[in-house]
C-alpha cells in the first residue's frame, strides 16, 4: 500500500522561480528510495508520462500544462558527511545550502554555488557552473535511480560527459538520487572572503528580488557574454505581456504579474531574433522546456 500523497490537476506556480502560471495532471515528492519505487509502480500502472522537477530555477514550465506525473525532489533533502572532505548530498539540497555547509568545514570547492537558487539534482544534469566553476568539478560519484529497472545506478563523474550546461544524464529515463563530492581543505577567511565576494557580485548585478528563470541564453562565449549583447542591443525594458528584460541584467526575464510560457517565448523569440538579425549571432536558450509546447515554440531551442 503506497504511502506516498499524489496530488491532481496540481498548481505549479510557485514551483519555479519564474512563477509561470503551470499545473500538472499529477504530482508527488518523494523523499526516499522506496517512495520513489513506489511512485513508478504508480506511473507505469497508469501508463503515464512523468518529468521531473528541482528547484525550478532554470526552467520553463508550460502554461498549457504538464501531462502525466510532475515529480518533485525537493523531499529528497540530505547532507552526510562521509569523512573530513567528502559529502553525500541528496539530490533535493539547494546549492547555497551546500555551499554553508561546505564553508563551516574550512573546505573549499563550494563557494561557486553560493546565492545560485538551484538544487543539486538539476545542477548535475546542467552541469550547472558559476565564477569560472562548474558542478562536475567536486563531483566523485552519483547515484542516479534507473526508472526502468527501479534500481540506484552509481555513474562515475566520467559517465556523464560534462560539458558546458550539458551532461549525458536523461532525464527520461535516469533521476538523480544523490551524489558524492569531494573538497579541499582551505583557509576560512580566505573562502568566507570568496563567498561573500560571490554573494554580492550576484545581489548587485542580477535582479535576484524579481521572479526569473535565471540566465535565460547561453553565453556564446565567454568573452560575449548574452547579457552584454542584449544590453548593446538596447533590449533591456522589453516587454511581452507580464515578462520583461532586466533593467539590471539583460540576460535575465522578469515576471512582473501571472505571466505564461507562450509570452515568455514570444519575448524570447524578440530577442533572439534582434541578435540574429543585427549581430549575426544565435543565441541559444539556457533555461529548459518542460510540458506541452508548440513545434513553433519548439524551434527557438534548435541549434
Amino acid at each position: 500500500m503506497m504511502v506516498l500523497e499524489i496530488s491532481k490537476n496540481y498548481d505549479l506556480s510557485k514551483l519555479s522561480t519564474l512563477r509561470v502560471k503551470a499545473h500538472s495532471d499529477y504530482f508527488a515528492k518523494p523523499s526516499n528510495l522506496a517512495e520513489l519505487k513506489d511512485l513508478f509502480d504508480f506511473i507505469k500502472e497508469n501508463k503515464l508520462d512523468f518529468n521531473v522537477l528541482g528547484a525550478g530555477s532554470n526552467v520553463l514550465l508550460s502554461s498549457k500544462g504538464i501531462p502525466g506525473m510532475l515529480i518533485s525532489t525537493n523531499d529528497i533533502n540530505f547532507i552526510e558527511k562521509i569523512n573530513d572532505t567528502d559529502f553525500e548530498v541528496g539530490a533535493g539540497v539547494r546549492m547555497p545550502r551546500l555551499c554553508a555547509n561546505v564553508t563551516k568545514e574550512s573546505l573549499t570547492g563550494a563557494e561557486w554555488m553560493e546565492g545560485i537558487p538551484g538544487s543539486v539534482g538539476g545542477g548535475i544534469v546542467m552541469n550547472a557552473g558559476a565564477h569560472g566553476t562548474e558542478m562536475q568539478e567536486n563531483i566523485k560519484t552519483v547515484k542516479v535511480f534507473n526508472t526502468e529497472t527501479q534500481e540506484l545506478e552509481e555513474w562515475a563523474n566520467e559517465a556523464f560527459a560534462f560539458a558546458y550546461r550539458s551532461s549525458k544524464i536523461d532525464p527520461k529515463k535516469h533521476i538523480i538520487f544523490s551524489a558524492v563530492f569531494h573538497f579541499e581543505a582551505g583557509n576560512k577567511e580566505s573562502i568566507r572572503e570568496k563567498v561573500v565576494h560571490n554573494n554580492n557580485a550576484r545581489t548587485t548585478r542580477q535582479p535576484v528580488k524579481s521572479f526569473t528563470c535565471g540566465c535565460t541564453f547561453k553565453n556564446p562565449e565567454l568573452s560575449n557574454p548574452a547579457g552584454l549583447i542584449i544590453q548593446e542591443l538596447g533590449l533591456k525594458g522589453l516587454r511581452e505581456g507580464d515578462f520583461v528584460v532586466s533593467e539590471l541584467h539583460g540576460n535575465f526575464i522578469e515576471n512582473h504579474g501571472e505571466g505564461t510560457s507562450q509570452e515568455f517565448i514570444a519575448l524570447m523569440k524578440k530577442v533572439q531574433d534582434q541578435a540574429l538579425s543585427k549581430r549575426g549571432i544565435k543565441l541559444k536558450p539556457e533555461v529548459q522546456m518542460m510540458g506541452g509546447f508548440s513545434d513553433e515554440e519548439k524551434a527557438l531551442w534548435d541549434s
